[in-house]
């Protein structure tokens, strides 16, 4: 077989009925192979190294049909047709045969030839990297596993709202799309590389999706015309610095393919849709990455909100060093990386996530956002800021704010600056400082520290104004400000609604 000539087949309904049940027969899950080799995360026995890559080597020699489906599907090992006849059972090896998932190699022993691993209740093909023998497929179309960090971290930042219609931008192997089939009416994935999309509808029918179309294509191209609830996309954003994968490299300046993306998606998106994607760039000098974003939009900025969630900040020569470590470069290529980074006068790279929502509407204005990831920060917190800033931006909401009940949450601290003046020590500053839902430093007023102090539920927040009235000088609108950006920092929740 050729390097490059793709070793999967798409056979009858009845061998790809076959290899599920006896999958589902024998329990070939995600919690029975970490289990077994004691690992938080699949991926880890693809990129094992050093006194960790022992370990795993012993685990593999245990028997049992969990370590078999881990040493001959994730693992690449090949094994007897022997042992294949007992876990199997000779009508069992035919539809494995059938679609390829099998292949003879010599002295009478099988092998599979693509990675397949089990993923958040589907199974799923891609690329094999590195085998056991050390071959494997390296062509620039290159399809990854899925089971890297920032795949499964991306996937799990992608609303599971129920919706009509749901997009995966990028699709690669196609595990967001498959996971799109359990809360949309149809999923639909796109991948610029034929092999991708091979891929991707192999695995649409090992799993039995029948609201799932895989399309190839640039871009948007294949859905010209159509709209979608939901996009989710985790675009290639690697700098032009390392070997070219298609997959990863975003353009001259790592956010070319990014910067498409927010300029096309709007005419997309149904109003009130929402694309959900994972992101890396610069913040530079005196032009931050969320107002690039916005700049992106173009004339749609004027009818989409934005949501820019931080979850780590390095300074550009940090993450230089981080890529020269883990691509175990020679140290002067580090040099290269500094020189561009000189050249964007990048001034922070920042790896997180973005919400485009296209309002519902023209009956309120947009609104921009920016926060940074605190402990325990999910997509329930971003989805929690995007609805409650989408609730700020409506008609009605002085109203409906007034006549709420605002609760502290648990966890701020008010920071008192005093200062000794005229013989006396007085209260000159006040800060909240919380670290969920984001990580957040307000700057407060005193009243805004005597409202959070007493806000038990107990009283409207017209009422905790009406309190004020004498003992401080603060206008409607001010307060008004004020319960809102408590609320954004995490210190309050109106009548239990948020977060």
């Amino acid at each position: 077989m050729a390097n490059d000539e793709f070793p999967l087949r798409v056979g009858s309904d009845a061998a790809f009925a076959a290899v599920r049940k006896w999958f589902e027969w024998t329990g070939f899950t995600e919690d029975a192979v970490k289990e077994h080799f004691e690992i938080p995360h699949l991926h880890h026995l693809l990129y094992a190294y050093g006194l960790q890559r022992e370990f795993l080597e012993k685990k593999y020699q245990a028997r049992g049909i969990t370590v078999f489906q881990a040493r001959t599907f994730i693992g690449g090992y090949a094994d007897t047709a022997e042992n294949f006849a007992t876990y199997m059972g000779v009508d069992n090896l035919g539809a494995f045969f059938e679609l390829g998932l099998l292949v003879e190699e010599e002295y009478d022993r099988y092998s599979c030839p693509v990675l397949l691993y089990p993923a958040m209740g589907f199974w799923v093909t891609a690329d094999r990297g590195l085998r056991p023998d050390g071959t494997g497929y390296r062509g620039k179309d290159y399809v990854m596993s899925g089971t890297e960090f920032l795949c499964r971290q991306y996937v799990d930042t992608v609303s599971t709202a129920p919706c009509k219609a749901f997009l995966d931008m990028g699709s690669g192997s196609g595990l967001a799309a498959l996971v799109g089939t359990r809360f949309a009416a149809r999923s639909f994935g796109i991948d610029i590389t034929h092999r991708a999309v091979q891929f991707a509808d192999f695995n649409k029918h090992l799993n039995g999706c029948q609201n799932l179309t895989f399309l190839e294509g640039d871009m948007f191209a294949p859905v010209h015309g159509m709209h979608f609830d939901r996009i989710a996309c985790n675009p290639p954003f690697e700098p032009p610095l390392k070997e070219g994968m298609i997959f990863s490299v975003g353009g001259a300046d790592g956010e070319a393919i990014l910067a498409r993306l927010i300029a096309e998606v709007p005419q997309y998106l149904e109003p009130g849709g929402r694309l959900y994607c994972q992101v890396s760039g610069t913040d530079r000098e005196g032009d931050p990455f969320d107002v690039r974003l916005r700049r992106w939009l173009g004339a749609a900025a004027e009818e989409c909100d934005t949501a820019v969630f931080i979850r780590v900040g390095l300074k550009p020569n940090e993450y230089a060093i981080q890529q020269i470590l883990g691509e175990n470069q020679d140290s002067w290529k580090l040099q290269e990386w500094l020189l561009f980074y000189q050249k964007l006068k990048a001034e922070q790279v920042i790896l997180g996530h973005c919400i485009v929502q296209k309002r519902a509407s023209a009956d309120r204005p947009t609104f921009h956002i920016r926060r940074t990831f605190g402990e325990r920060t999910g997509l329930k917190e971003m989805e929690w800021l995007v609805d409650w800033e989408t609730r700020v931006a409506s008609p009605g909401f002085a109203e409906w704010a007034m006549a709420s009940r605002p609760m502290a949450r648990e966890g701020w601290e008010a920071i008192v600056c005093h200062e000794m003046t005229n013989g006396k020590l007085e209260a000159r500053s006040f800060e909240f400082v919380q670290t969920h839902p984001f990580d957040a430093r307000l700057p407060a007023a005193s009243w805004m520290v005597m409202v959070a102090s007493r806000s038990d539920g107990s009283f409207r927040a017209s009422e905790h104004f009406d309190f004020l009235k004498g003992k401080v000088e603060v206008t409607e609108a001010d307060f008004l400000a004020g319960l809102v950006e408590m609320v954004r920092a995490g210190v309050l929740v109106l009548e239990g609604r948020q977060g």
